[in-house]
C-alpha cells in the first residue's frame, strides 16, 4: 500500500469514527427521550403530576472565530427536560379537604412538623390538593407535610371550638374558593378558622422537579410570591376535587413507539459503521 493509499485509509476510519460519536449521541437522546416518556406514563395516576419533555441541542464542531467554514453538525446532547403546567382534568371526590386549582397557582408545604431536616427548612410546592388532619389538628398532605396558609405558616383546625361555655366538638369544614376555612362546631356554629394562600411564580418552568409531584424553587424560577385565591392571577380553590396528572397516555404511547424506532434505526446504523470500521481497520 503506498502513502496516498495509507492517508486515504485513515482519513476515513477518522470520518468513521466521527460517525460513531454522532451516532452514539442520537442513540443517548432517544434514551433520554424514553426514559423521560416512561416516566410520564408511570406517573399518568398522580394527583397534581406534571409531564416533563425532553429537550435537545444540536452540536457543533468548534471553529476559529475567524473561520468561514460552515459548522459542521456533530450530533445532538440532551438538556434539561421542560415541565408542561397545563391545567389536569379534575376529579371529583367530595373529600371536603380536598382540594384542586383551577388557574394559576401552587400549594405550599412545610417542613414535616417537629423535623428541619427533610426540605433544609424551605417550603416545595405542589398541585396535589390531597390533604386530612392530623391528630394534632394540622392540615397536612398524605406524607405528613402541613399545608402553608397565611404568613406561610401552618394551618391547625381545633377539633373543639375554643372560648365555648358547652363543648361543641367540630362537626364539618369547608372550604371555599377563596381559601377561607370555615368549620362547623356543634349544630351551626361556623366560623373561619384558616386562610390558604398559593404560590406563583414569574417563571414557573425554572422550578426543579424533585419526585412526587412537587417543586422546589430555583434561581432561574425565581422567588414565589404568596397571594389569595382568585386575586390577580392566581387562581381559584375547588373543594371536593382534585387536579390529575396533565399526561395524555395515548399521545405518550405514540411518542413512545416513535422514539423507539429512532432508537432501534440508530442502533443498527451504530452496527453498520461498526463493521465498516473493523474492515477497513484490517485492510
Amino acid at each position: 500500500m503506498n502513502f496516498l493509499n495509507q492517508q486515504e485509509k485513515w482519513h476515513t476510519i477518522c470520518c468513521d469514527r466521527s460517525m460513531l460519536s454522532i451516532i452514539r449521541t442520537g442513540l443517548d437522546a432517544a434514551n433520554r427521550d424514553l426514559a423521560v416518556i416512561s416516566n410520564n406514563i408511570a406517573n399518568a395516576g398522580t394527583n397534581g403530576f406534571k409531564k416533563s419533555e425532553a429537550q435537545f441541542e444540536d452540536l457543533y464542531h468548534s471553529q476559529h472565530n475567524n473561520s468561514t467554514e460552515t459548522a459542521r453538525g456533530m450530533g445532538v446532547k440532551s438538556v434539561k427536560p421542560r415541565q408542561s403546567f397545563a391545567q389536569g382534568s379534575l376529579q371529583a371526590t367530595n373529600g371536603s379537604l380536598d382540594l384542586a386549582i383551577m388557574g394559576e397557582g401552587f400549594f405550599a408545604l412545610g417542613q414535616p412538623l417537629g423535623r428541619t431536616e427533610a426540605t433544609n427548612g424551605r417550603p416545595v410546592f405542589t398541585r396535589d390538593g390531597s390533604f386530612q388532619l392530623d391528630r394534632l389538628g394540622n392540615l397536612v398532605n398524605t406524607d405528613g407535610l402541613p399545608l402553608l396558609g397565611q404568613g406561610q405558616s401552618p394551618i391547625n383546625i381545633p377539633f373543639k371550638e375554643a372560648d365555648s361555655e358547652s363543648e361543641k366538638l367540630l362537626s364539618e369544614i369547608k372550604v371555599n374558593t377563596e381559601g377561607e376555612i370555615i368549620a362547623t362546631y356543634g349544630l351551626d356554629d361556623a366560623k373561619k378558622v384558616g386562610q390558604i394562600e398559593l404560590a406563583d411564580f414569574i417563571n414557573e418552568h425554572g422550578l426543579k422537579n424533585i419526585g412526587n409531584a412537587r417543586f422546589e424553587e430555583t434561581q432561574e424560577s425565581g422567588n414565589p410570591t404568596f397571594g389569595l385565591p382568585k386575586v390577580k392571577t392566581i387562581g381559584k380553590i375547588q373543594a371536593g376535587f382534585l387536579e390529575k396528572s396533565n399526561t395524555d397516555i395515548t399521545d405518550e404511547i405514540v411518542l413512545m413507539l416513535r422514539t423507539q424506532r429512532a432508537f432501534n434505526g440508530c442502533s443498527k446504523l451504530l452496527q453498520s459503521e461498526i463493521d465498516v470500521t473493523k474492515k477497513l481497520s484490517q485492510r
